[in-house]
């Protein structure tokens, strides 16, 4: 009779277990997240003087880069609302994309190597966010050449769509930038195309 009560305790126990499986028991979902064009920008150091922002809504395109002519550095910021991701989603994958309006290397055959960072503001963007410190950091592979003008790339980056789930954040904010900008010896300019809807940039969540 003990013996019984334990096998019934112990499929009770395995049928719970198997309730509590994670996202491979819930069905998974797709979300494709278009950017806010007029929350995107781009904020230039020209000669340590701090520029006040330009919104992709006023140009045809933000840059992320050094100039290699002038030396100016640029940082350009995505924002995209998480407000159609559940806070309890579980994140299966995430991707960046945004087509490459032009490419602007020391020479032809440099390549531009570009981070892009989570950040958390509040809108809209502002000169001070240029230096704000990053949460989680991945990197466009393989960097920036200029045979990506013109094209759409995408980037994976689930770390940091996880870590902005993890900490609820409203907003999937992301930053651009070349690294070392300050002290890199081959500098490049990324321009990212904002010009239409058909190019805008996107995050797409997969999540359960």
């Amino acid at each position: 009779m003990k013996r019984r009560i334990l096998w019934l305790v112990l499929a009770a126990v395995l049928v719970a277990l198997a309730g509590c499986g994670g996202g491979e028991d819930r069905p998974l979902f797709r979300e494709v997240i278009p950017s806010d064009v007029a929350l995107d920008g781009e904020i230039v150091d020209v000669g340590g003087v701090l520029n006040p922002p330009t919104f992709a809504d006023t140009v045809t395109g933000i840059y992320a880069g050094v100039d290699p002519d002038t030396g100016d550095i640029y940082r350009s910021f995505l924002h995209f609302p998480l407000t159609t991701i559940p806070g309890d989603a579980l994140i299966s994958s995430a991707t960046l994309s945004f087509v490459v309006k032009s490419v602007d290397p020391l020479t032809p055959l440099d390549t531009i190597p570009i981070s892009v960072e989570l950040v958390s503001f509040g809108p809209p963007l502002e000169a001070a966010y240029f230096d704000l410190p990053p949460i989680v950091v991945t990197s466009i592979t393989p960097p920036i050449s200029i045979n990506d003008a013109t094209h759409r790339i995408d980037i994976p980056v689930t770390s940091l769509m996880v870590e902005a789930q993890r900490q609820g954040l409203a907003n999937f904010q992301v930053r651009l930038r070349q690294e070392n900008d300050y002290t890199t010896t081959v500098p490049g300019l990324m321009q990212i195309d904002e010009a239409s809807v058909a190019n805008e940039p996107r995050l797409t969540v997969f999540y359960f």
